[in-house]
C-alpha cells in the first residue's frame, strides 16, 4: 500500500504523543504533523501533505465536529477519522454527517486502528465495533415512534436503485459503483437522491436503516 499522511489531532499531549510512537513505526504510515485543537489543526495541514486526520470531538477553541466541517469544504479530498472517548450516538451521527469517514474509539487496539486508518485512506467507511452497536442500538429504541410504512416505501425502490444500495451497503464510493454498474457517477448520485425522496429520509444513514430493516441488503 502507498505511504499514507497522517495528521493527529488531540488536546491530551500523553495521549497524542502515544498515538504518534504507535504509528510512527508502521512502514506504510508517516506521520504528517499533530495539533491540540481544530483551528491549529486546519492552519498546519494547509501547508502538509495530508491524507488522514485522526480528530478528537472535545477540544479547546475548535471541536473535531467543527474541525471536520471545515477541512472537508477546504479539502474534500481528505479522510478524517474520528478517534474519541465518546460513543454517545448523537456524536457519532453528527461526526458522520459533517463528514467524518470513520468513528473509532479510544480503547481501540493498535491493529484495529492501523485497519481503519488503511480503510478510510481507500475512501471506505470504518466503525468500530463498539460504535456499530451504538448506532444499532439507537436505531431500535427510535422503531416504536416511527410509524411510517416501510414496506409501502420500499416497494417504491427500482431494481437499479436496489442494486445500487446494495453496493453502498458494502461501503462502495459512488465511483466504485459507477465503475462496477458501467454507469456514470453522477448517474449513481440521482439514483441515491431518487432513493432518499422516495424513502423520505435525509442521508445515507437513512437509506441504510430501512434497508437493513426489511432485509433488502
Amino acid at each position: 500500500m502507498q505511504e499514507i499522511n497522517v495528521f493527529v489531532v488531540d488536546d491530551h499531549q500523553i495521549f497524542l504523543d502515544g498515538i504518534v510512537s504507535l504509528l510512527d513505526d508502521e512502514p506504510n504510515i508517516k506521520i504528517a504533523g499533530t495539533a491540540h485543537n481544530g483551528k491549529v489543526a486546519i492552519d498546519k495541514i494547509k501547508t502538509s501533505k495530508v491524507d488522514v486526520v485522526l480528530m478528537d470531538i472535545n477540544m479547546p477553541e475548535m471541536d473535531g465536529i467543527e474541525a471536520t466541517k471545515q477541512l472537508k469544504q477546504l479539502f474534500p479530498t481528505i479522510k478524517i477519522l474520528m478517534l474519541t472517548m465518546h460513543s454517545e450516538p448523537r456524536f457519532i451521527k453528527e461526526c458522520l454527517e459533517v463528514g467524518a469517514k470513520g468513528y473509532v474509539l479510544k480503547n481501540i487496539s493498535k491493529d484495529d486502528l492501523i485497519k481503519a486508518v488503511e480503510t478510510v485512506y481507500q475512501d471506505k467507511s470504518y466503525l468500530d465495533t463498539e460504535t456499530q452497536e451504538k448506532l444499532i442500538s439507537s436505531m431500535s429504541n427510535t422503531d416504536e415512534e416511527d410509524t411510517r410504512n416501510y414496506d409501502e416505501l420500499a416497494a417504491q425502490i427500482t431494481q437499479r436503485e436496489l442494486e445500487i444500495l446494495q453496493l453502498i451497503a458494502l461501503g462502495l464510493t459512488s465511483q466504485d459503483i459507477a465503475t462496477k454498474l458501467f454507469i456514470s457517477k453522477n448517474t449513481v448520485e440521482t439514483h441515491r437522491k431518487n432513493m432518499l425522496a422516495k424513502l423520505n429520509v435525509n442521508n445515507t444513514a437513512g437509506l441504510l436503516k430501512i434497508a437493513y430493516k426489511k432485509g433488502l441488503v
